[in-house]
């Protein structure tokens, strides 16, 4: 039986959030490969940093068992290093594709196979998609947005739809326009140009998940804002995450869990 959802969303100003007491559980600095189990793309380990050197791989993945219990957090880094774009004419016209993820609550996963989705889990999404066709055709894609994805098979994976989504975001689709987002809470008009200098260095992101009450609170790296959401608790509990990009290659450091 599918398991139920309930979702509600809110942008909060991290100044004002609550402290999160840490406690480090797991701290990888990627000197080896260790216990990550590279799936599609092209996965090395360099420098302490685990590259994904492929910038045309669509689905590529890393997994790592990582039993999910209580209020845990994940940080890492994560550096751009090629693609994103299909020719020079993109580049110059802005028409960009790409993105990158984690995925929580994952059990058993498909081990260095290809899979679309990862059985019964959510795919927290950062897209970037300025492609004119996008535009026209799945418009809840494009430009620069957060996503979350409900993963309900290694076949079966979606935009997460919700009846408080559509009240707070005007569609159903949990799919976050942060340009939107930034001007609404800051007064601050963001276009394409503002993220070139992210291509040039280490991007922190953060992740914090409750999985008692299903809470989800994920920092946007572009600004001071977590956004904040609710999932099914019981699909939290599982003992992989996943590492994703597409259409990107970039490297990853300074993967660490914490947990209070």
């Amino acid at each position: 039986m599918r398991k139920t959802m309930f979702i509600a969303i809110a942008v909060v100003i991290l100044i004002a959030a609550p402290a999160f007491t840490q406690t480090v559980v797991e701290s990888h600095n990627f000197s080896s490969m260790g216990q990550w189990v590279p799936g599609p793309g092209d996965w090395s380990v360099s420098g302490n940093r685990l590259h994904q050197n492929d910038p045309r791989a669509p689905l590529a993945r890393v997994d790592k068992r990582l039993p999910q219990d209580g209020i845990y957090q994940i940080d890492f880094n994560i550096r751009y290093a090629d693609g994103g774009y299909r020719s020079d004419q993109d580049w110059q016209n802005q028409h960009f594709h790409a993105g990158f993820g984690v995925q929580v609550g994952v059990s058993n996963p498909p081990l260095r196979g290809r899979s679309w989705g990862l059985g019964e889990s959510y795919l927290l999404w950062l897209n970037l998609d300025t492609r004119p066709e996008t535009r026209s055709n799945a418009p809840e894609h494009f430009g620069f947005r957060a996503q979350v994805y409900e993963s309900r098979s290694n076949i079966d994976m979606s935009l997460l739809r919700s009846s408080e989504a559509r009240a707070l975001l005007g569609s159903e689709l949990m799919s976050v326009d942060i340009a939107e987002a930034l001007q609404r809470e800051f007064g601050y008009r963001m276009n394409v140009a503002d993220l070139e200098p992210f291509l040039y260095r280490d991007i922190p992101i953060s992740i914090r998940v409750n999985t008692r009450t299903g809470e989800i609170g994920v920092k946007d790296p572009t600004a001071p804002l977590r956004f904040f959401f609710s999932v099914d608790p019981a699909v939290l509990s599982g003992n992989y995450v996943a590492l994703r990009t597409n259409s990107l290659a970039a490297n990853f450091s300074d993967f660490v869990l914490t947990s209070r």
